[in-house]
């Protein structure tokens, strides 16, 4: 299953604390269950935000991959996690019929 993840920084996180927290993260994932886990994982900014938004785009096949995921930068991040399904534009169209 396919997973949009979007993060917006809390109020008053530095730049250092997200940094910090994406290093802690990559120590954890490491060592984690999650390890390996999932097909994809692309990471987004979008530019000149305030405060700092991203979007993940991860695949993986059990759920709690992406709730794990969720909730480790969650001390950080106000994040979002949608389960979605790619559609061709002549797709939804006839859909929208």
């Amino acid at each position: 299953m396919v997973f949009i993840v979007v993060g917006d920084a809390k109020p008053g996180v530095t730049l250092q604390q997200i940094a910090d927290n994406r290093q802690a993260y990559l120590e954890w994932e490491r060592r984690s269950p999650f390890a390996g886990k999932y097909q994809t994982l692309a990471r987004y900014e979008v530019v000149g935000a305030s405060p700092k938004k991203t979007f993940w785009l991860m695949e993986a096949d059990d759920p709690a991959i992406i709730h794990g995921l969720v909730e480790f930068f969650a001390d950080v991040w106000n994040i979002t996690a949608f389960p979605v399904v790619q559609r061709g534009i002549v797709e939804a169209a006839e859909g929208a019929k």
